[in-house]
């Protein structure tokens, strides 16, 4: 084929490879699904009969007790770790970073009375011209009307005159002092909004570490004690057990033997929901791959084509001989679509979807026949070029 047929090709094999993993995105999505509502099943169903074994732990099986009580020395050392670190990083943090705040609070507001008394007395100061300034104005105002009495306006159109541009001075200036007591009864205003949305931000900051250190104190005083140490050992050691128990061990309890076997076949699916996640994402891993993969060869290619366009009186078209193992992969495109598009059902048995696509990835996917297309495709390019050496 020529290069544009080659570059139509490979666009149809990506369009394919996008297709795909939009499907398996959905399937993805359907297994987290499923598995979200699965493992609260699960984890209520361990809650339930931890406590429960917990309380009858001469009712199972020796192994199964061996087992717990090999695994409260675990728990034991975590919980004395737990307490140490309580005790001597996580609860004084809290409380350092809690009183960090309450000193951060009443700084801002000493601060802010630090600038009240300035402001109080700027104010003051801005107030007293201002009367004395209304006092002038009026006295002005005053002495005008009665200048400009009758004829009056007449004889002393002099002093009116002077009054009237002293009048309007005082305007003026009463203007600039208005201006200037606004400015100030707004820096304090502004001042106190600021601090006061401060101090509700550092109060509920305050609140947050404060009820952190309540709970962290409660956490302590509970392992302080002996008594409740070895209890949550034992409950967090057969939780531990039991959530990883995979065969029967029959105890004298018929009840609790049902119980320990619906906890297996819980912990079986939750193993086959891990696998298929994981198979999904492996997948998913490998489609991209293989589609930059031919990104890379897609532009190699277009840049040979432009080449070729550009000096075609000196350079002869290129011809390309697809490798077998492209093909091949190319024809099981469609097939694979077809098996991945009802992720509901696939969502509902993760243990059939990675029993099937364990094949695809050991041989049509694997790594070595991944890199060996990827070779061939080189080497196919280089044949093509070989020709304008």
């Amino acid at each position: 084929m020529d290069a544009k047929q080659l570059l139509r090709y490979l666009d149809e094999q990506r369009q394919w490879i996008q297709r795909l993993v939009e499907q398996l995105n959905e399937v993805q999505v359907e297994f987290n699904a499923q598995f979200d509502e699965f493992k609260a099943r699960h984890d209520e169903t361990l809650d339930h009969l931890t406590e429960r074994v917990v309380s009858r732990l001469e009712a199972i099986h020796p192994r199964l007790r061996a087992a717990i009580e090999e695994r409260v020395a675990v728990e034991r050392q975590r919980i004395h770790e737990r307490r140490e670190k309580l005790h001597n990083e996580y609860l004084p943090a809290r409380r350092q970073a809690a009183d960090a705040l309450l000193a951060q609070a009443q700084a801002q507001m000493s601060a802010l009375r630090e600038m009240n008394p300035q402001l109080d007395q700027e104010e003051e100061k801005l107030k007293r011209e201002k009367a004395a300034l209304e006092a002038r104005l009026e006295e002005l105002n005053q002495e005008i009307r009665e200048k400009a009495r009758g004829l009056g306006v007449v004889r002393h159109a002099l002093a009116i005159t002077k009054a009237d541009r002293e009048r309007n001075f005082v305007l003026g200036k009463l203007d600039s002092v208005n201006q200037a007591l606004y400015r100030v009864r707004r820096k304090w205003e502004h001042q106190r909004k600021l601090v006061e949305d401060k101090q509700a931000a550092l109060q509920k900051q305050w609140q947050m570490e404060s009820i952190a250190a309540a709970r962290l104190q409660a956490e302590l005083d509970q392992l302080d004690d002996e008594q409740a140490r070895e209890a949550l050992a034992l409950r967090r050691a057969a939780r531990y057990v039991l959530d990883n128990l995979k065969e029967p061990m029959p105890g004298s309890d018929s009840d609790l033997n049902a119980d320990l076997d619906e906890m297996i076949r819980l912990n079986v699916q939750t193993d086959d929901y891990h696998n298929g996640l994981a198979a999904v994402g492996g997948l998913v891993g490998l489609l991209r791959g293989v589609d930059s993969g031919l990104q890379a060869i897609r532009k190699s290619v277009h840049s040979l084509y432009r080449e070729q366009k550009m000096h075609h009186a000196y350079l002869s078209p290129l011809h390309f001989t697809l490798p077998g193992s492209i093909q091949r992969l190319g024809e099981q495109w469609p097939a694979l679509a077809e098996q991945f598009a009802d992720e509901k059902s696939i969502g509902q048995h993760p243990t059939e979807f990675v029993t099937h696509i364990k094949p695809i990835l050991e041989d049509l996917l694997a790594q070595e026949r991944i890199e060996g297309m990827f070779a061939e495709l080189s080497q196919m390019i280089r044949r093509a070029t070989s020709r304008w050496q």
